[in-house]
Formats: C-alpha cells, structure tokens, sequence
C-alpha cells in the first residue's frame, strides 16, 4: 500500500516509522508546511518522499491527517475532494466535532474515518518520532456508521499493525 501522512511530527511520524516496520506500506510519503520538518523525515526515513498535499492524496491507498485540529478542518474537505476511488482517509486529532462537521456534507465524506489513538509525549516534530508509540494503547474510531465499511476495516487494520486497543 502507498500511505501519504500529512503532518511528519510526532503523532504521523511514529505512524509512518511502525507502517514501514509492520510491512503495512510499501511507501509512504510525506507532507508537511515545514521544510526543515519535511528534510529530517527523509534523513531519518520516516518517509521514502516528500511530495506536496495534491500529488500525495492522489497517490495513496490511505491518507493519514496529522496535523493540528484547526488545520485538519481546513486540509480534509480539500483532500476529500483530491482522492481517487478506494482511498481511505483518517485523522488523528484529539476532538472531532468540528473535524466531521467540516466535512458533513462533502460528497466524499463516506471515505474518511475519524479516529483518535490515544498516545503521545510531550515532543514534537520527526524526532519524536518513536516506534511501537500505539503499542496496547487505546485507539477510538468515531462516527463509523458515516464511513464506508471498507474505509474503516482498513483504519481497524493500522491500529491492528499497531497492537493497539
């Protein structure tokens, strides 16, 4: 699978370090505003690639958002409208009634699951990026029932690669 993560801080960078590690991506590229953020994901390989937000929306199987809240709100309806057919799209952030109300009534919004994985420290940016983060924590899927179902298995299977709960 090719998994594009925007945002290569701590959160979507030890994502991208475990999806390598469990052999769930075959690629993964990465997005982030910073270039100095998106210089050390290549030098730690956390991501083969940095590409920017339309070309790696349109490349991936899953697109993981994990940016800020108020930057997910602004980024999903654009990469909503950006995939191709048979893209799962997540979100990491830690509340979702503005995140799903951004994207209510966008006509893609059946691809996007939300979830929340219950995990992080206090560090920022790709060298905080740790492996086996998600480890036997606690991940919630919300709004489930508004997603297709295929679109949730496949963010069901990241938190199983991730010995998540």
């Amino acid at each position: 699978m090719i998994i594009s993560v925007i945002g290569l801080g701590l959160i979507g960078g030890s994502m991208a370090l475990d999806l390598r590690e469990k052999g769930i991506a075959k690629k993964i590229i990465g997005v982030d505003k910073s270039g100095s953020n998106s210089s050390e994901a290549i030098q730690l390989g956390i991501v083969d690639e940095i590409c920017d937000l339309q070309m790696a929306v349109e490349l991936a199987d899953i697109v993981i958002v994990a940016v800020p809240v108020d930057a997910t709100v602004l980024l999903l309806p654009q990469i909503l409208s950006a995939i191709k057919k048979k893209t799962a799209v997540m979100d990491v952030g830690s509340t979702k009634q503005f995140i799903i109300e951004s994207v209510k009534v966008h006509p893609n919004r059946r691809y996007f699951v939300p979830s929340h994985p219950m995990s992080g420290t206090e560090n920022s940016g790709p060298k905080a990026a740790i492996k086996n983060l998600f480890n036997n924590k606690v991940a919630i899927i919300c709004d489930k029932e508004n997603s297709f179902d295929w679109a949730v298995e496949r963010v069901e299977q990241v938190y199983r690669a991730f010995n998540a709960r």
